[in-house]
């Protein structure tokens, strides 16, 4: 016999934890328990945003790939996570995947049960709306910081070019290497204040001096 979903469950979620409690009584049943085995994909990037997940037991990872093939881990989250809710309320594809570290346990939820339960209770929209509110604003933080992670990487691929294996880089202009690197003076500038001060690198007038070229081979990847 498959165990039923109490609505006190879908309450330790952030994202259904202010709703009314006749909304979770109607959503939990609409809900069932499921199995993810470690290292199992919970859904891909590009599925449908046709569910959301609440993770009960266990730990996930967000995985994003971007289009040059790179995947890179946005976020690790454990038990009363709520996954896929962005996509689901939206209609959209998956803008990630979600695979198991461990194995996990976690409750599913259909998008067609959980519209129906919104037209039923209006208010339950505006705590919705809220929480969806605040997930966004933190995702356009970790964008913004892998952002800047591959600037850093561009800027240090291209000294390593320059240098041509050597320890310094004559005629260094910092328009030139914001050009090539897609960024702008003021962020190229704000990096090499960054490495002057771990010490990797020295600028002396227009050249600059890799101090610690291991250190920028590293940055490059």
């Amino acid at each position: 016999m498959i165990a039923e979903v109490a609505p006190a469950r879908l309450r330790d979620t952030a994202l259904l934890e202010n709703l009314p409690e006749d909304a979770l009584i109607d959503l939990a049943k609409h809900c069932r328990y499921m199995e993810l085995p470690a290292g199992e994909t919970l859904f891909h990037q590009g599925d449908p945003g046709d569910s959301l997940y609440v993770l009960v037991d266990g730990q996930i990872h967000i995985v994003r790939v971007y289009p040059s093939g790179e995947e890179i881990i946005l976020a690790t989250h454990g038990p009363y996570y709520a996954i896929g809710e962005l996509s689901m309320v939206a209609d959209q594809p998956r803008t990630g995947s979600v695979v198991a570290v461990s194995d996990c346990t976690l409750i599913s939820l259909e998008r067609e049960a959980f519209v129906q339960t919104c037209n039923r209770v209006p208010e339950m929209m505006s705590s919705i709306l809220s929480h969806l509110g605040l997930r966004l604003y933190e995702m356009n933080l970790l964008v913004r910081e892998h952002a800047l992670k591959n600037v850093e990487s561009r800027i240090a691929s291209l000294l390593m070019l320059l240098a041509r294996d050597t320890p310094r880089v004559d005629d260094l202009r910092v328009p030139r290497i914001a050009r090539a690197t897609a960024t702008d003076a003021d962020t190229v500038t704000l990096f090499f204040r960054k490495w002057t001060k771990l010490g990797y690198i020295a600028l002396e007038g227009q050249s600059l001096i890799l101090k610690d070229m291991d250190a920028i081979r590293e940055l490059a990847g």
